[in-house]
């Protein structure tokens, strides 16, 4: 199979810098409804990025107070912003840096990383039907974790546009390129055993980012 180059242009927004950059625009703490309406998402949508957002530092949330029982309102505010790495950029450097060169890395970081899908949220995981269906809820998953993916052609191709360690990928490559295969493993075997990756090409281009996963349809897809 041929593949051409230059990578095509992104095709699909990339949602959670489209909410991040609305919390620094706002001039007040958002709520998640607010947010979706005004990057365009669904809801749902919005409250995930949100989650990750929160999880890596950049947002914080709040419960507005409002008296009445029941669960809380959230607003959402952007971090202040800062030059230092964040807490979970340097940890894992730390890890990867413990982990490179030594016995069984390879397998140690792909083990970590089909852990990592693990926690992937409920549903996002689920069998599909067919080869555009597979391929499409993969491209969702790493959507969801800061990738900023982009389907290609038939769906034999992923490119992935961003990537939330890049900087420590810079620096240990085979580790955080082998989570990212362990979390790729578990994540076509939970959509369905009609799709394999057949390769993880990192840094085809460094500047813009571009990383490209390569997909082959088994048997029971081809027809």
């Amino acid at each position: 199979m041929q593949h051409s180059d230059p990578v095509p242009r992104p095709r699909q927004a990339d949602r959670r810098s489209a909410l991040l950059d609305a919390l620094r625009a706002a001039a007040e703490p958002m709520r998640v409804e607010e947010l979706a309406a005004a990057v365009g998402v669904a809801e749902s949508t919005a409250q995930f990025h949100l989650s990750m957002l929160v999880s890596s530092g950049l947002v914080a949330r709040t419960a507005a107070r409002s008296g009445l029982a029941g669960r809380p309102s959230w607003r959402y505010v952007a971090a202040p912003e800062t030059s230092h790495a964040l807490p979970y950029e340097q940890l894992a450097r730390v890890l990867a840096a413990q982990l490179d060169g030594g016995a069984g890395a390879g397998e140690a970081a792909r083990e970590a990383g089909r852990r990592w899908a693990e926690a992937v949220p409920d549903g996002s995981l689920s069998p599909a039907a067919d080869h555009d269906g597979a391929v499409g809820s993969l491209a969702g998953v790493l959507d969801g974790l800061g990738f900023r993916p982009d389907v290609l052609g038939d769906g034999a191709e992923i490119v992935l546009r961003a990537c939330p360690f890049v900087a420590v990928a810079r620096e240990y490559r085979g580790v955080v390129c082998g989570v990212h295969l362990g979390l790729l493993d578990r994540a076509v075997a939970a959509i369905g055993d009609g799709l394999a990756v057949d390769d993880l090409e990192p840094f085809v281009s460094d500047e813009p980012l571009v990383c490209r996963i390569r997909l082959s349809t088994a048997a029971r897809w081809a027809s």
